[in-house]
């Protein structure tokens, strides 16, 4: 069995996939990717690496992670090594309308959407882009952060000229045609290895930030991880109404023309029943209590560590 290497910058997201692969007798190891050297001219390892860069390591302060992450890539994939997650992933997470095009390639519904680069562009963009409510929300932001709806240029105006305002990473905003849910919540669709697991359902009621991994915001309502009470403390619920929906295999088929082996992508279905995609997530995490009360045979973290150790004990 060759190693299995997972690459990241967040300790905490791996703690959970450490104890999927320890309940298999398995253990991997670990590439720290904030900073350090490629060593393009040398010969990698033979091993599964397993990249979980995430758009969002800016906000633990791993600003280039994701640039390092791709010379890595680059280098594992000049010696074939098995990747997971490569290159094309890494791209398509840094920048959502490289998501959109390829979505769309599958034959998707994605919202209408303008990029806006300069404080100055964006008041002018939306009236130009007349879609009232909006979202307006950074390229590159993770977990939610930053994405705020507005329903009048007034308010918009009010917040580009505010001292609240800052500039997203990227100096990349999206505008966005705001979807009226049927419901107070959108769905996250998990595929590992390109194989549909399991659809969560996530209320949006508390607002955007909805990062299904246990140890986003530790004792808050949006991860719950303790059996004590908390508003709305089922955030994540793991549903079956999309499993026979052709969503899931158009979603199959982006994955696989895109070149994508592991993610979380996110959808909205609208008044009218219309899905609209609007996020693929390649660093996906899961919520263990929600697999926990949907009785605990479909996790995450447990399809991924199986996916991964099959890739490891697979002849090159």
């Amino acid at each position: 069995m060759r190693p299995i290497v997972i690459m990241h910058e967040n300790e905490e997201w791996v703690v959970p996939l450490h104890a999927a692969f320890k309940a298999r007798g398995v253990e991997a190891k670990e590439w720290f990717l904030d900073s350090g050297v490629i060593a393009y001219d040398s010969v990698p390892d033979d091993a599964v690496y397993y990249n979980r860069m995430s758009a969002s390591s800016h906000t633990r302060g791993h600003r280039f992670a994701p640039e390092l992450t791709r010379m890595a890539l680059t280098w594992l994939e000049k010696y074939g090594r098995t990747v997971v997650n490569g290159t094309p992933a890494l791209a398509l997470e840094t920048c959502k309308l490289s998501q959109y095009r390829a979505l769309e390639a599958a034959g998707l519904k994605v919202p209408a959407t303008r990029a806006v680069v300069g404080r100055d562009q964006i008041v002018a963009a939306a009236t130009a882009f007349n879609q009232w409510p909006l979202i307006l929300k950074p390229n590159r932001g993770g977990k939610g952060l930053g994405v705020a709806r507005y329903d009048s240029l007034a308010a918009l105006e009010q917040f580009v000229s505010g001292t609240d305002y800052a500039e997203p990473l990227d100096g990349i905003w999206l505008l966005q045609a705001y979807v009226r849910p049927q419901a107070p919540y959108i769905t996250r669709a998990e595929f590992v290895g390109r194989q549909f697991i399991y659809t969560v359902q996530v209320n949006t009621e508390d607002g955007f930030e909805l990062c299904p991994a246990d140890v986003c915001d530790i004792g808050d309502s949006f991860c719950p991880t303790t059996e004590e009470p908390v508003a709305n403390e089922h955030k994540f619920t793991l549903t079956d109404r999309y499993n026979t929906h052709d969503v899931i295999e158009k979603l199959k088929t982006f994955m696989q023309q895109a070149h994508v082996d592991v993610a979380g992508i996110e959808f909205i279905e609208d008044e009218a029943g219309q899905l609209y995609v609007y996020d693929v997530n390649t660093n996906t995490n899961y919520n263990s209590g929600a697999e926990q009360r949907a009785g605990g045979e479909r996790t995450g973290m447990g399809a991924l560590a199986d996916y991964l150790i099959r890739l490891a004990n697979t002849a090159k």
